[in-house]
């Protein structure tokens, strides 16, 4: 199923995650792997708890960081459809 900014976006349990120095961390256990996660996708990440469209995830990020660009929604669109492709969060209509 590929995103639109109108979908809600959740994360999955298939990572846990963790603050560490103003870093968002992830660990995929069943990977054992570790990504950090910049602080826009980390914020996009603490964002996506199903609430959220990702339309309005943009949008707060547009409020949140000030040199966020022009290219903000589809930025967000593309990261959040890379990790829906990992399994790391998943999407449901509005």
């Amino acid at each position: 199923m590929a995103v639109t900014l109108e979908n809600r976006v959740c994360r999955t349990l298939k990572a846990s995650w963790q603050e560490i120095d103003e870093e968002t961390v992830l660990l995929v256990a069943a990977e054992e792997k570790l990504l950090g996660l910049n602080a826009v996708a980390g914020r996009i990440w603490q964002l996506a708890d199903g609430t959220r469209s990702v339309e309005a995830i943009a949008r707060a990020l547009d409020t949140e960081f000030e040199a966020a660009g022009s290219d903000l929604r589809q930025d967000t669109l593309g990261f959040v459809n890379r990790l829906v492709a990992l399994g790391l969060m998943e999407a449901s209509n509005p």
